[in-house]
């Protein structure tokens, strides 16, 4: 099928680097973005570590867990991650080495079920690399943020010095049900309490039965936390093309929604899709589609101390 090229260009809030970089921005670009912000996975290929963390969730939520199954799936996946997908330090000098530094825009990737001690000596490598953001995903990284010392001194850190938290909280159908519990967007509450950094939720992996659910958890806590934003991979045809999502725009407005596409998880096919959805939605005007696919972006990256291109700031 050939879809009509995006007549929208945008800032894309959520890719990853699973894949040769220049090919990812040439992809990405012939979409229609112009930047986009790229979040490694900090998890172990030996799984060793990933295991611990995955016995320490079980315990704390009370549940007994098929591991063989799950740490096959997860190997499954982190096997075909290129080095830099789990390695801030290798990714950041990736990003420069092949001339990409132009358009990508790297994040750091610090994992809280490896402990404190890990988490500090992490860091001290992200303000060596200059990096002002960290991604931390509790559902691969098998760690609940309301209970993790670790994620509350990284929490602490960032609120301190000013560093934007990206957390992905998708709740893909091929976890346990009883794993995810601790991803539900409400249970940051406990943490958002008590640190005040900005911080985006991602719901990346969330399938259409569960998305309803899922942004209505998201909406409630952006009304009551004026620091917390929503990027949008995987929802933007629910936010932007339904009745229901409109009634949550409307009610939230658009200055904390990030255009976010998923990709390259999500299809190229399906990357213009979603670029189409908030393009050619009825239920937001011209002026709030500008924010959410571009605007919004680049006001909470330069607010952070990005150093965003020149060519982008215009």
């Amino acid at each position: 099928m050939v879809h009509k090229m995006p007549s929208y260009n945008f800032v894309d809030f959520h890719a990853h680097p699973a894949a040769e970089l220049r090919r990812l921005r040439n992809r990405l670009q012939s979409a229609g973005a112009v930047a986009s912000v790229l979040y490694p996975i900090d998890v172990d290929p030996t799984l060793s570590l990933t295991l611990s963390g995955l016995f320490r969730l079980a315990r704390d939520l009370g549940v007994t867990v098929d591991v063989k199954s799950i740490v096959r799936e997860v190997y499954e996946l982190i096997n075909k991650w290129p080095e830099y997908m789990i390695d801030h330090m290798k990714l950041w000098y990736e990003v420069f080495k092949e001339g990409v530094s132009e358009f990508f825009i790297p994040f750091s990737s610090i994992n809280p079920s490896f402990g404190s001690k890990y988490v500090k000596q992490k860091i001290w490598e992200m303000e060596h690399l200059g990096l002002r953001g960290v991604f931390v995903s509790p559902t691969l990284q098998f760690f609940d943020p309301a209970r993790s010392p670790a994620f509350k001194a990284l929490m602490e850190y960032s609120e301190k010095n000013e560093v934007l938290v990206v957390i992905h909280l998708g709740m893909p159908r091929e976890v346990d049900e009883r794993l995810i519990t601790h991803v539900v967007p409400g249970k940051l509450s406990e943490v958002l309490d008590e640190y005040r950094p900005d911080v985006v939720v991602s719901g990346l992996g969330t399938p259409p039965e569960r998305v309803g659910v899922w942004v209505r958890e998201v909406a409630r806590l952006m009304r009551r936390y004026d620091n917390v934003y929503l990027t949008t991979p995987d929802l933007n045809c629910y936010l932007f093309s339904t009745d229901s999502g409109r009634s949550l725009i409307n009610s939230l407005g658009a200055d904390r929604v990030l255009f976010g596409s998923g990709y390259p998880y999500r299809r190229y096919r399906d990357l213009i899709m979603n670029v189409e959805c908030v393009g050619g939605s009825v239920n937001i005007d011209d002026g709030d589609k500008d924010y959410v696919m571009m605007e919004n972006a680049i006001n909470l990256l330069k607010t952070h101390g990005f150093r965003v291109s020149e060519a982008l700031s215009t």
